[in-house]
């Protein structure tokens, strides 16, 4: 579990705590091929937001060479990120909404679709 900076007033923290919730997703030993597959990536994702009934506004989506995929998905209620290093078998997504988060879903996706051994969530409280 990650925490904001202890300088952080807690007047501050309760205010952003207020703002929405936030969870990143630090996913290891994934599948390398299908974390370099930007398509079954951003299918995954909309997926996920279609289920938990948020609204995306905007996709952009880059696929570098030689791998390498970064995602965001801009959402009505804020954002969802994505990005990946086949290479090292890892995988990030950060998701930030002003509604409840289902961290435990984007956790299944991680093991489930993208072949993950090992996810650490980190949740902005």
């Amino acid at each position: 579990m990650m925490a904001y900076s202890s300088v952080m007033s807690e007047q501050d923290r309760k205010l952003v705590n207020s703002l929405g919730k936030q969870v990143t997703l630090w996913c290891f030993d994934c599948d390398a091929e299908a974390i370099d597959d930007a398509e079954k990536l951003c299918g995954e994702m909309v997926a996920y937001i279609e289920k938990t009934q948020l609204t995306i506004r905007d996709t952009c989506i880059t696929k570098y060479e030689p791998q390498g995929v970064t995602i965001a998905l801009i959402l009505a209620e804020s954002h969802l990120m994505v990005n990946t290093w086949p290479e090292n078998g890892v995988l990030q997504i950060e998701l930030f909404a002003c509604t409840e988060i289902n961290g435990e879903m984007l956790e299944d996706i991680a093991r489930q679709v993208f072949g993950a051994k090992r996810v650490y969530p980190f949740k902005y409280e």
